[in-house]
């Protein structure tokens, strides 16, 4: 199989997939440019640098509503664009690996960090409620655990797609207590939680989060209901670049809503994969730099356009 080939299976693997979460399909997206470099068969640097912007472009499309991968692979090719143009084939290809395991290295410690701060918001018999698949989520919940905090857990199907089976099936190998329930039946169990944890695919120019369709839906039951309401997320998610009316929700199939049932051709079905959640909704954004209140957000984001 060649390079090109192989490396567009990659892509798809990554626009395909809904087991994981965000932060893991970032690391993967490195992982496919680490690939296509250390395969590469350019005659020469300016010919590796291109085939690289190249892979660069179709993954940081391949999941429109996913901030951290076009972080990531805008962070990764900026290398590049430093680079003299005299720089030699060999050298070029080498930083090229080193850089996706520098990149990699520092999502995964960045989430060591959230888990820490995160994990300490978890009090012993409390019971969290959470939605969408999120490996973040699922390491403070792991963390706690090993704290030797009895947590109980509430998860919902999560949408078409059904992401959350994975959250119950994960925990519940670890012996943890979850109660598995419908997107439809979150107003009924949401005061039976003291608190909500959520990932994020996205937080917006605006501070408002995207993340899998019913997020917003849960925020709204868990306000009613005074529920504290966390984000869990590392930087590479903030994304000074859209308003959240402005990102891509990415419609899937239908026949993941209506199975097998035939519809008349003048009804339109809709499956989006994310939703929008109000900042004004959340109770704190949980970083790699700490817990931000939402008035911080705005603060946040101005620090990263001026870094």
């Amino acid at each position: 199989m060649s390079t090109s080939i192989k490396v567009a299976r990659l892509i798809d693997e990554i626009k395909n997939d809904r087991n994981q979460g965000a932060s893991q399909l970032a690391r993967q997206a490195v992982a496919v440019l680490k690939y296509a470099a250390e395969h590469s068969h350019a005659c020469d640097a300016g010919q590796f640098r291109e085939e690289l912007n190249e892979v660069g472009e179709g993954l940081m499309t391949a999941r429109p509503a996913m901030a951290p991968i076009f972080n990531i692979v805008k962070r990764y090719l900026s290398v590049f664009s430093k680079l003299a143009p005299e720089e030699g084939l060999d050298y070029v290809r080498g930083l090229a690996v080193a850089k996706a395991d520098e990149l990699a290295r520092v999502s995964v410690q960045a989430i060591a960090e959230i888990t820490s701060c995160g994990s300490g918001l978890i009090s012993d018999g409390d019971r969290i409620i959470t939605h969408s698949y999120s490996s973040t989520v699922m390491a403070v919940l792991t963390e706690a655990g090993d704290q030797g905090k009895h947590v109980a857990v509430i998860t919902t199907r999560s949408g078409a797609g059904g992401t959350g089976q994975q959250i119950a099936l994960e925990l519940g190998r670890l012996g943890v207590a979850v109660t598995f329930i419908d997107d439809t039946a979150v107003g009924l169990y949401v005061p039976r939680a003291n608190k909500a944890m959520v990932g994020a695919d996205r937080v917006c120019l605006d501070g408002n989060i995207i993340n899998g369709v019913g997020t917003c839906p849960l925020a709204l039951a868990a306000r009613h209901a005074a529920v504290p309401f966390y984000v869990l997320c590392e930087t590479l998610k903030f994304d000074h670049r859209l308003r959240s009316d402005e990102v891509d929700l990415e419609e899937k199939d239908p026949a993941e809503v209506i199975g097998r049932v035939r519809l008349p051709p003048q009804v339109e079905v809709k499956n989006p994969y994310f939703d929008i959640t109000p900042l004004e909704l959340v109770t704190g954004v949980v970083t790699e730099n700490g817990l931000l209140a939402p008035e911080g957000v705005g603060d946040y984001i101005k620090r990263l356009l001026a870094a």
